[in-house]
């Protein structure tokens, strides 16, 4: 009888197939439901979950989000300055800390540079026209910083700007407080070698420091520069930190 079921069922020549399957079979469970005793906390579960999910999406909207920019770039922390002393264009000891504040554009240059900082200034000056509506303490200060100390003397700083805006402030200091603040900012610079008549050219970066009210380097403006966007990004920039 075996041997005809293992015929009509195709499984003539595979002895013990029949056995396992039904072994199989035998050990299969009945059922996988949740006995109804245990099913009254799944609907407390589903409900735990749901509230969890919204109370992190209350969390989430109530967090500050970082303004949507448009050229800078935004520090997650900001990068405090080196406490050093420097010298602005009236001759007068500037300690770095008075930087704070209110909001400052900072740039490095020199003023014997032949393009990148004329156009750089230039483009500063148009960019605090954009915000010129902006109740004056809330307008960036906008302040050079020499990278050509051996050169850039005071009255030559103040004769520079007072081309551009007489407000701009201009700072130069030892060739040692120079590289500090610039390491500290990381701007690369590099001085090259002097052609025959003495003259020589210093390699810098052209990006532009907005610096917050505590004296911190808080965005990063990359060149190329253009004032409308400067001026919209420095709006977003200030709104936020409201």
């Amino acid at each position: 009888m075996l041997r005809r079921l293992r015929q009509s069922s195709g499984l003539a020549g595979r002895p013990g197939l029949l056995w396992d399957n039904s072994r199989a079979m035998s050990n299969e469970s009945p059922s996988r439901s949740v006995p109804r005793s245990r099913r009254w906390w799944l609907p407390l579960l589903v409900a735990a979950a749901g509230i969890a999910g919204a109370w992190l999406a209350v969390i989430v909207n109530r967090a500050p989000q970082p303004p949507a920019l448009e050229r800078a770039t935004l520090l997650h922390t900001p990068r405090p300055l080196p406490d050093l002393v420097l010298t602005d264009h009236t001759g007068t000891e500037f300690p770095t800390r008075r930087l704070a504040g209110g909001w400052t554009l900072l740039f490095f240059g020199f003023t014997n540079c032949p393009d990148v900082c004329p156009t750089t200034l230039a483009t500063l000056v148009a960019a605090g026209r954009a915000l010129a509506d902006r109740p004056a303490a809330s307008r960036p200060r906008v302040v050079l910083v020499s990278v050509d100390p051996a050169r850039d003397s005071p009255d030559k700083l103040a004769a520079y700007l007072g081309h551009f805006d007489p407000a701009f402030l201009g700072l130069t200091g030892t060739a040692t407080a120079i590289e500090a603040l610039t390491r500290g900012l990381g701007v690369v610079v590099q001085a090259q070698p002097p052609d025959a008549y003495g003259n020589y050219a210093v390699d810098h970066s052209a990006a532009i420091f907005l610096l917050d009210p505590d004296g911190a380097m808080r965005a990063v403006f990359g060149s190329p520069h253009e004032a409308d966007l400067i001026a919209r990004d420095y709006r977003r920039i200030v709104a936020a930190a409201d």
